[in-house]
């Protein structure tokens, strides 16, 4: 018994000999010679329902996408919608989006609907109309 009270009493001591009850103090800073980092604006309109909808910024998209896709290649994968969209969500069907956001203006059951940091900027019906609005449209 004393061999094994005597080796624990010891590393109790130990432990908390090496605790430090005094906060550490935080490091000065340093000057650097990086540029600091540009801010976006991303004011997002508080109108709009579905905040998880908009883009983060001024400066992206953000798509949903409902249904499978037309197209074999992953829409992620697309440079021209990548180029400017910054949020991809896909969802399986018509029925679960309107379960998901009721109150989501979608007409002619939409396949893409395309939103800003303000609410949603246009609806296609395929790939390749999403593609054109992209490119008539830069966000940047």
């Amino acid at each position: 018994m004393k061999k094994l009270v005597l080796p624990l009493i010891a590393g109790i001591l130990l432990l908390s000999a090496c605790q430090n009850s005094e906060p550490k103090k935080v490091h000065e800073s340093k000057p650097t010679t990086e540029k600091p980092q540009q801010t976006v604006e991303s004011k997002k309109d508080s109108n709009f329902p579905y905040q998880n909808l908009l883009a983060e910024n001024n400066r992206s998209y953000s798509v949903l996408v409902i249904g499978e896709n037309e197209d074999q290649s992953p829409i992620e994968e697309d440079q021209t919608i990548i180029k400017d969209v910054t949020n991809i969500l896909s969802l399986p069907n018509i029925a679960t989006v309107e379960k998901v956001y009721p109150k989501l203006p979608i007409e002619n059951k939409s396949a893409y609907l395309l939103f800003d940091n303000n609410g949603m900027v246009h609806q296609s019906t395929s790939l390749k109309e999403l593609k054109r609005y992209l490119v008539k449209n830069p966000i940047n």
